[in-house]
């Protein structure tokens, strides 16, 4: 059983790395005044997301030639049938920012937006993620795709779901893209998910494997579930089982009716009130269950009382979605969140006491926890609009969470059956030989624990350090930022590369060059305080991470550095005068987002010294 789940583990990694193949890349083009500009956009950048500057009419529904074109208005008061106010999309319309005084949230509007300068040899292909609730979108005068009906009123409108792949063929240099919303059924309106365009055969692959790999997550999912509830009705005892049976086949319903929704592709879709009240019950059910499953595994760190009290809480609002219409429950949306953000406090805490108790298996509780919680908290943070262009990662948080939850569970269960065994195996010793048997063993063991461990010293070793130059390496070098950005320091990353150093390699063989690599090192760690870091990056770059460093220190710290490189001698190697080197850097508040964004700004700089001649350093400014 054990094999298996290591079996399906495997499976989940493997999705989550198709996942990334699946997800397109996307650029972004000049944005001016509702007008996206191609000009400098080439076909292999990929597809572009057009999220920036739309024109806006609200309560409008325009035709293509109903085009407005004088200049945009402050407010949608002072809007007329020839002018419009640019807002930034993605957006919903009843936000803040859009409009003073706030719109409502139930109406319909028009949004417009220009392409000048595409490329009329590139056959285009579009996706249109879920809207709220309904829209119908004109390329030129020509009616392309539509989700539901976008009409004026509720009795003229009808809402869906689900994201849509569009063929658009080949467009002419400058083409007008009008887009009527309407959302009559939803507490949120607008377009709060943005369009992506670009070529077709990238667009489809890309819309086609995340199909894929959303039906791989639910049929997953549903086996998981159908083997939990064998197990249950093997053994009615088990409770856990049955619990976890249920919080699979939840997950496998909700990843299936997302985005591009795979389970309605086979069974057939929904009602649009069905959809979304599924949608919310399948949000609302499953923290209980979490909860209900972490009881009876772990009662002493999680009461009943608990339980009831969180159930409590979550029955009305499940209660709502049976009697209330779906424009009013979908209010709730951001108390429904921050009762989620309170259950995962509630569990989190439950798995600190696990963890302080040192149960068995909380190891893997804590790792599946933590990425669930993580999903969750993007979510969130997706469906507040303060992320945008952003996929959804509830999915795979939720079958990374139930794998955790089902090998903790066999974890247990081994580990009952090694005791039971180990107990078996005592009562048939009964001889004095035992005693001697086993303190013998114990040397051996110990022995070979110590050898295991000297031996893992040494792989960790040669798993972190550069073996030319006694440095860390990129992995290693990498990781200690995270390790370090749970702190939040102020630091200042450098990013150094040895000028020339190609021809040094092709003048005086690569053994010159690994030397002058590694006195360069010998300087580094030369001038390494206690809280620094250093890691050669691959080849001749290395970075250099200084802690607790103002801007006057680091520019005295680069000079100083300069003026030592210059001066290594390398004349017992080969007739080499010396190197020099060039330095970019960046300083700024370290934390977990901002780690490849300051490696990318040490490494633009760096390469602007050397374009400007080498031997120098320069600092990133915003």
């Amino acid at each position: 059983m054990l094999t298996a789940f290591a079996r399906i583990g495997l499976l989940i990694v493997l999705i989550l790395a198709f996942s990334g193949i699946s997800a397109a890349h996307t650029t972004t083009v000049n944005n001016l005044d509702t007008k996206f500009d191609f000009s400098d956009w080439q076909a292999d950048e990929g597809a572009v997301s057009l999220n920036g500057a739309w024109g806006m009419h609200w309560q409008q529904q325009l035709s293509p030639q109903q085009w407005p074109l004088e200049s945009p208005v402050e407010s949608p008061k002072e809007e007329s049938k020839t002018a419009h106010q640019t807002i930034i999309m993605p957006t919903t319309w009843d936000r803040s920012d859009v409009a003073d005084p706030l719109l409502p949230g139930k109406g319909f509007a028009t949004f417009t937006a220009t392409l000048v300068n595409l490329p009329t040899d590139v056959r285009w292909g579009l996706i249109v993620p879920e809207q709220s609730t309904s829209f119908r979108l004109f390329v030129n005068d020509v009616v392309i795709a539509e989700g539901g009906i976008a009409g004026l009123s509720k009795d003229s409108s009808e809402p869906y779901s689900g994201n849509q792949f569009v063929e658009l063929g080949y467009l002419p240099e400058n083409t007008r893209l009008t887009w009527h919303v309407s959302n009559f059924y939803h507490a949120n309106g607008g377009p709060w998910q943005a369009l992506t365009i670009g070529p077709y055969t990238e667009l489809r692959q890309h819309y086609s494997l995340q199909t894929f790999d959303q039906a791989l997550v639910v049929a997953l999912a549903f086996l998981a579930s159908l083997f939990l509830i064998i197990q249950y009705f093997i053994d009615r005892r088990d409770k856990v089982t049955l619990v976890l049976s249920a919080f699979a086949f939840l997950i496998a319903v909700r990843v299936g009716i997302t985005d591009n929704q795979p389970l309605y592709q086979v069974l057939g879709v929904l009602d649009w009130q069905l959809h979304i009240r599924l949608l919310y019950l399948t949000m609302l059910i499953t923290p209980p269950l979490v909860l209900l499953w972490q009881h009876h595994m772990f009662p002493a760190e999680m009461s009943l009382r608990t339980i009831r009290y969180v159930s409590y809480v979550f029955a009305l609002p499940i209660l709502s979605l049976f009697i209330l219409p779906a424009e009013i429950f979908t209010q709730l949306l951001m108390p429904i969140q921050v009762l989620l953000i309170a259950v995962i406090a509630i569990y989190g805490w439950s798995l600190i006491k696990v963890f302080l108790n040192k149960r068995q298996g909380s190891t893997y509780l804590i790792l599946g926890a933590a990425i669930l919680i993580i999903t969750i908290l993007h979510d969130i943070a997706v469906y507040s609009q303060w992320l945008s262009n952003s996929r959804l990662w509830i999915a795979y948080g939720l079958l990374s969470f139930l794998f955790s939850l089902a090998v903790n569970m066999l974890y247990l269960r081994a580990k009952q059956k090694q005791q039971v065994e180990s107990l078996s195996q005592q009562l048939l010793v009964a001889n004095k030989q035992l005693e001697a048997r086993v303190a013998q063993r114990t040397m051996e063991l110990a022995e070979k624990a110590d050898a295991l461990e000297e031996a893992n010293d040494k792989l960790q070793i040669l798993a972190n350090i550069d073996g030319l130059t006694g440095v860390l390496n990129r992995r290693a070098f990498v990781e200690q930022l995270e390790m370090l950005s749970r702190i939040k320091p102020d630091v200042a990353l450098l990013m150094i590369d040895v000028d020339h150093f190609k021809m040094i390699n092709d003048n005086y063989g690569h053994a010159v060059g690994d030397q002058v690599l590694k006195r360069l090192s010998d300087v580094f760690l030369e001038m390494k305080r206690e809280h620094d870091r250093i890691g050669r990056f691959g080849g001749e770059e290395f970075m250099v991470l200084l802690q607790d460093i103002s801007a006057k220190g680091l520019d005295s710290y680069c000079r100083r550095l300069l003026d030592v490189v210059r001066k290594i001698d390398f004349s017992d190697i080969a007739p080499l005068d010396g190197i020099t080197i060039s330095i970019g850097t960046t300083m700024a508040t370290l934390n977990a987002k901002n780690i490849d964004e300051l490696i990318q700004q040490a490494d633009e700089v760096m390469y602007q010294v050397k374009k400007s001649g080498r031997d120098g350093f320069k600092h990133f400014k915003q």
